[in-house]
């Protein structure tokens, strides 16, 4: 798997291919992507997929060969490579005949359970890698994840999570306004990056996500 920055990941050619099987058609949907990403494509490989893919637009396909099969193989694998951090390459679940990038099931379950969207792959992809550098992986994301804050820096969503936390865990009487009110809940904010290992992850430029350190 390979990380990018979201400039990277807006464009990617999430699905390859759809409705084939041939390889010709593969071989050029291969070098579609190749190019999509930026990535040279070593020889013989090159030459043996645009051999190939000169077949594409030909309604009967040409005749196997050993060359081709080898190259759209190594395309498979080397694409597999190329899969963003959290993703695979590889056919569809559903389609056997849509290749393309998608969420690894281990990744589908965790973001699923702690009510995490997914459906954009691109950003879920930002998000997967976020996570990661905070020493979180899938199986470590049920424990680590604290919910989200709102917030146009991290000292207003800080003190947002803190105030949310304070009120859920019974230590603030929402029905006083003193001393409630006197409360510097940005220094409370960073008493739990200190002490306890939070912090943030930017969603949108208003939204986070809050983890712990496990």
């Amino acid at each position: 798997m390979t990380r990018y920055n979201s400039d990277q990941l807006a464009p990617f050619p999430w699905i390859v291919s759809t409705d084939t099987l041939r390889t010709d058609h593969l071989a050029d949907a291969y070098l579609g992507a190749f190019d999509r990403l930026g990535q040279d494509v070593p020889e013989p490989f090159r030459s043996d997929l645009q051999q190939c893919a000169a077949y594409a637009s030909d309604p009967t396909g040409p005749e196997p060969c050993d060359a081709w099969e080898i190259a759209t193989a190594w395309a498979f694998d080397r694409l597999e490579e190329l899969a963003p951090t959290g993703f695979c390459f590889g056919a569809s679940e559903g389609d056997g005949a849509c290749f393309g990038f998608w969420l690894s099931q281990d990744w589908a379950d965790a973001l699923e359970e702690r009510g995490i969207d997914c459906d954009d792959p691109a950003g879920t992809a930002e998000l997967i890698q976020a996570f990661e550098d905070h020493g979180i992986g899938a199986e470590q994301l049920c424990d680590a994840y604290c919910g989200t804050a709102n917030g146009y820096n991290e000292e207003q969503a800080g003190a947002d999570y803190a105030q949310t936390l304070a009120d859920d865990i019974g230590a603030i009487n929402r029905e006083l306004a003193w001393p409630h009110t006197c409360i510097d809940w940005a220094e409370a904010w960073r008493e739990l990056e200190i002490g306890d290992g939070y912090s943030l992850i930017r969603e949108t430029p208003s939204s986070w996500h809050v983890v712990r350190s496990v």
